[in-house]
């Protein structure tokens, strides 16, 4: 065996390392392991199979496409294994990186042709390893910043998967394409006008893929902006109509303190008078006034004790029972709006799941740590039946996802803190820090 034949049907074969880059360029935030470790796994893959396949490719005179397409499958099996991502987006951005390649193969092939008119794809000749990797690294170094920057985007905010399989659907359709015009035959090109038609389909096929990315890109980007505008309009109105209950509640035990000073007055004039039998008679009217929930003292802060007192008596009048330690001093370096919003929101969800619950209940505990951080834990019950999409829930009673978690994760992050959510059996779980320093 000619070790000079070897080598260029290894540089052929080799076409996959670049193809291996352009996949990996979208999925710079969804890496299960660190960069490094992924370039030294595959290299070490591609090390052996590379050469491995091309000596048997030579050795027993296999086509070209008979030894890519296992190395190729081989490489798809471990570069979804080193993804966070689900098998939609993978697949997609797979695709459609072979579908690119298999542009760069036919367009290798051509001037191939050119050269070497007697010669066929189907056997590597010297030239057409050296263009086939050429045109693939060219192209692969081409499209990598644009795949890195806007393809990550896409894989990192885009999560329907029948939009990435009506990609795959296409990439595929051209991959096929392109299979099938690979020429048996390099004199059948040299025939009446098959090479011109030929060289027009590679840069229709090149030129169709590339729009068709950009184009995807913005729409994608046109539905994620609108979807972000209807998100935050849901978010703006659940901050009112938290900001409006909190109002309400404090007018009124505003009414009822101010109500009480007047009480306090009359008792003080009635006494001061002598006159016990007006007190008495005073106190039993005052008395039939009195709410029958009297207001509960709970923490300091008096807008997020008033919103307390608020859900407390939702809670009992939906049979809920609650359990709540609140440590939570007035003055603290957190907006009474933010406060009142995480935990109305917090409160609000947990009593919507507690409704199709058998066993009703909610915890709650609001503690500072170190006098820097403030930790808010709740838990709930709840039927046992989620929404999830990735590691977001969803509302269970409307489409997407439930606003009131995203807006705790929102001012979670602006307060400089974190939110996670998560369920255990009949139980959800609501976690959020903040800084407070």
């Amino acid at each position: 065996m000619d070790i000079i034949e070897l080598l260029f049907v290894i540089l052929s074969n080799a076409v996959v390392i670049p193809a291996a880059v352009l996949c990996f360029a979208p999925m710079k935030n969804q890496l299960k392991y660190s960069t490094k470790a992924i370039v030294i796994a595959m290299a070490a893959v591609f090390g052996v199979l590379i050469p491995a396949a091309s000596f048997l490719q030579l050795r027993f005179s296999l086509t070209a496409n008979t030894v890519l397409m296992p190395l190729i499958i081989i490489f798809y099996i471990a570069y979804h294994f080193c993804l966070k991502v689900n098998f939609s987006r993978s697949i997609a951005i797979f695709a459609y990186v072979c579908a690119v390649m298999s542009v760069f193969a036919n367009t290798a092939n051509g001037f191939d042709a050119l050269i070497n008119p007697t010669a066929n794809a189907l056997f590597v000749t010297h030239e057409n390893a050296v263009f086939q990797f050429s045109l693939s690294a060219a192209g692969a170094a081409a499209l990598f910043y644009p795949m890195y920057k806007y393809g990550s985007f896409l894989i990192d905010n885009l999560d329907f998967d029948r939009i990435w399989y009506v990609t795959v659907l296409i990439s595929g359709t051209v991959l096929a394409v392109n299979i099938s015009m690979v020429p048996q035959n390099y004199q059948t090109l040299h025939t009446n006008n098959v090479f011109r038609v030929y060289w027009t389909l590679q840069v229709v096929f090149l030129l169709f893929e590339i729009v068709l990315a950009v184009i995807f890109y913005f729409i994608v980007d046109g539905l994620l902006t609108s979807a972000k505008n209807e998100e935050r309009r849901r978010f703006l109105e659940t901050q009112e109509s938290s900001y409006r209950r909190q109002q309400k509640y404090i007018e009124e035990t505003a009414r009822a303190r101010h109500d009480f000073k007047q009480t306090v007055r009359m008792l003080t004039t009635l006494a001061v008078d002598n006159d016990i039998e007006g007190i008495k008679e005073y106190l039993v009217k005052y008395s039939q006034t009195l709410p029958e929930n009297d207001v509960r003292h709970y923490c300091k802060n008096i807008a997020v004790n008033a919103l307390l007192n608020h859900y407390a008596i939702t809670a009992e009048n939906s049979g809920v029972a609650i359990n709540w330690e609140i440590d939570l001093p007035d003055g603290i370096n957190i907006s009474d709006t933010d406060l009142c919003v995480t935990i109305g929101n917090i409160l609000d969800n947990a009593m919507t799941a507690c409704a199709d619950a058998e066993e009703r209940y909610i915890k709650l505990t609001v503690r500072f740590h170190n006098d820097s951080s403030l930790y808010m834990i709740a838990v709930n019950s709840f039927n046992g039946k989620v929404k999830q999409k990735g590691d977001r829930y969803l509302s269970t009673h409307r489409n997407g996802s439930g606003i009131g978690l995203s807006s705790v994760a929102a001012i979670a992050e602006k307060n400089g803190g974190t939110a996670h959510f998560h369920h255990e059996g009949n139980e959800f779980f609501s976690e959020v820090v903040m800084n407070v320093s």
